[in-house]
């Protein structure tokens, strides 16, 4: 008895202590060390933005407090810098990436330069769930959602979202947007917005309308006319901007939207490349949790204007495993509505 009672104590000694060694060797690996940030977009912008800002603050909650590096490589749409991630960077916890959560949508594609799955990644968290949203001016400025249906506006666009979501509210959901192609950036939109060129911008991220349209809503010139997600923005309902889900018919167009919305939940994620060190990994897990909760850095965010909403690595890749598990059906018919709204353009 006494011998086994010795071996539990023995146990439970350890069990107590692995976790102090396993902070200490990673504090050890990382104490003096950089951590290389990859940027999947040019300065400027929502993914530099988030990622510059992960990069002031996450070292200090990391265990030997290494210093970290954010690197732009831009290019096909975050593509660059996924694979640079998964191809390139050695799995020791020393290179991470922001991802564009639009890279979802290139796999379910089948984009034919993209080297990398997205389940297979190191989730470790994202700093953000958005919606898009549909902004709307002049004479468009009082309509209702539910007019888009009946109702032709005149909206101008970029490239991306603002081309790609107009145009798939007009195949699967029957809206009557009138796209006005060419413009340079959303800026130009908006002064085109001003002068009255065209009525609207849709599929604009609200993390980046709400503080560069904040002028033209607190004047009046435009009014966030509709919340286009898999879940209403809480800032959003408060506004008591219209759901686009509340507006359609429960049926296989709507499963549709869903599955190509859904990655908006995700819409600031990082990763590692798959083989980091579990320690390694959960520490960076948990500094990025704790980051998130740090009271110096919601103070900078809400001073800047920057949203942050929390979602853990298995949230990311649970949302992941539904979009990929959904009837392969839905997911041919939601890769051929893409391309025919220019996703792969």
């Amino acid at each position: 008895m006494k011998l086994l009672k010795s071996a539990y104590v023995g146990l439970a000694v350890l069990s107590f202590s692995a976790p102090a060694v396993y902070a200490q060797d990673v504090a050890d690996f990382y104490r003096g060390k950089q951590i290389s940030l990859l940027i999947p977009s040019g300065s400027g912008g929502g993914y530099d933005l988030y990622a510059r800002f992960l990069g002031r603050f996450i070292g200090k909650h990391i265990p030997g407090n290494p210093s970290v590096i954010p690197k732009n490589a831009p290019g096909a749409g975050g593509i660059v810098a996924g694979n640079n991630l998964m191809t390139l960077s050695a799995p020791d916890g020393l290179t991470m990436a922001g991802l564009q959560f639009t890279n979802t949508l290139n796999q379910m594609v089948k984009t034919q330069n993209m080297r990398f799955d997205m389940r297979k990644l190191a989730w470790i968290g994202s700093m953000n769930s958005t919606s898009t949203i549909c902004a709307l001016s002049g004479k468009a400025r009082d309509l209702q959602a539910k007019e888009f249906l009946t109702q032709e506006v005149v909206i101008g666009a970029t490239t991306g979202s603002v081309t790609m979501v107009p145009l798939l509210l007009n195949n699967l959901a029957g809206t009557k947007f009138k796209l006005v192609q060419g413009y340079p950036s959303t800026s130009n939109v908006q002064l085109a917005m001003e002068s009255g060129e065209v009525n609207g911008l849709c599929g604009w991220s609200w993390d980046g309308a709400r503080v560069n349209a904040k002028s033209m809503i607190d004047r009046g010139v435009a009014r966030i006319a509709l919340d286009i997600s898999t879940q209403p923005h809480a800032e959003l309902a408060a506004m008591k901007v219209a759901y686009l889900m509340d507006l359609l018919p429960e049926g296989e167009n709507k499963e549709i939207i869903k599955i190509i919305l859904s990655p908006q939940q995700y819409s600031r994620p990082f990763a590692f490349p798959p083989g980091v060190p579990p320690a390694r990994l959960q520490a960076v897990r948990q500094a990025f949790a704790a980051m998130m909760q740090d009271a110096e850095v919601k103070a900078e965010a809400d001073k800047i204007g920057l949203e942050l909403a929390y979602l853990d690595a298995d949230g990311i890749l649970a949302l992941l495993n539904a979009t990929f598990d959904a009837p392969e059906a839905l997911l041919n018919r939601a890769a051929a509505e893409l391309d025919k709204a220019g996703f792969r353009e």
